[in-house]
């Protein structure tokens, strides 16, 4: 199982890696490492997000993804929230 770092923030102007740090040291103290990061600054509107697609085709069964908070993975309208979805839970 390898564990993957996912950060989004919406503009450049904004800093994407703000939660780095914190996610880090929570997964350190659960004893465990993060494999990757996937860092971009994309609107969580849009489904086309190259870190979050490449994000996906790295991860296989098992793999688990962390992130600060929901809305960093999706801001998504709700046909696009089920398409993520179900890309998410092909890869259980």
């Amino acid at each position: 199982m390898y564990i993957f770092g996912y950060l989004r923030a919406s503009t450049s102007d904004q800093n994407a890696k703000r939660a780095q740090r914190a996610l880090q040291v929570f997964v350190q103290q659960k004893g465990f490492r993060i494999a990757d990061w996937y860092i971009e600054n994309e609107s969580g509107a849009s489904l086309q997000r190259p870190e979050l697609l490449r994000l996906l085709d790295d991860a296989a069964i098992g793999d688990a993804i962390i992130i600060e908070q929901i809305d960093r993975l999706s801001r998504l309208d709700e046909e696009s929230w089920f398409k993520l979805k179900e890309m998410l839970n092909q890869k259980d």
